[in-house]
């Protein structure tokens, strides 16, 4: 059994009941430390996990292959259904591992981390409370069947940089349109920059996952 690496910030918040989770995948060829930093400026409730990548590339980690160039990325579909099985089960087990509340388990990805946070909420989407992909896009090539209803009621931030040099807008835009029937409580956010996060952004995350607490 492949096992995730993780490192975690326990909540700053003390509290009575189980904490809300937070989980990050971060993108190809980074770590499990690239994320991180941003709890620091998150709801101070959150107990917040890092995943590193099942994938050593010599240079970073990742959690499926990639061919083809810059803009035009080509996802080898084994390692990429290996990922999404290992990462479901790391999921669904990691709240009753750690004592968070099983009801509010959020989480966050970039790049090829998003592409991954997309196909595990539409796998099982009642195991979230929200999820936040990040210059990510929901990849058809993920999904089993189509997009299924518990989708509805999912709180759902997607960001997208409208220069991004690796993921084009084009891919945000058209998940955008694909979730328009389906997700009631998908909010899209498009800025004037390239495979990254703005202030801007990151102001736009802690709003949104307090607000999300708050429900």
């Amino acid at each position: 059994m492949t096992k995730i690496h993780t490192i975690e910030r326990r909540p700053r918040a003390e509290s009575a009941t189980p904490a809300p989770l937070l989980i990050m995948l971060h993108g190809y060829g980074s770590n499990e430390h690239d994320l991180f930093e941003l709890g620091e400026y998150l709801d101070p409730r959150l107990h917040i996990v890092s995943a590193r990548g099942i994938l050593n590339l010599g240079f970073g980690f990742a959690w499926y292959h990639l061919g083809g160039t810059p803009g035009n990325l080509v996802p080898d579909p084994t390692s990429r259904a290996q990922a999404r099985s290992v990462l479901a089960k790391f999921v669904a087990d990691l709240p009753a591992r750690l004592g968070t509340d099983p009801q509010c388990t959020y989480l966050l990805g970039f790049s090829q981390g998003a592409i991954m946070s997309f196909a595990l909420a539409a796998m099982q989407p009642e195991l979230f409370a929200g999820i936040i992909p990040l210059s990510g896009y929901l990849d058809p090539g993920l999904l089993d069947a189509p997009l299924p209803q518990g989708l509805a009621e999912l709180p759902i931030l997607q960001m997208h940089g409208t220069v991004d040099e690796v993921i084009p807008i084009s891919a945000a835009r058209r998940t955008q349109e694909m979730l328009r029937p389906v997700a009631q409580r998908h909010t899209y956010q498009e800025y004037p920059i390239g495979h990254t996060i703005s202030m801007e952004g990151l102001r736009l995350i802690q709003e949104w996952l307090t607000e999300r607490l708050a429900e």
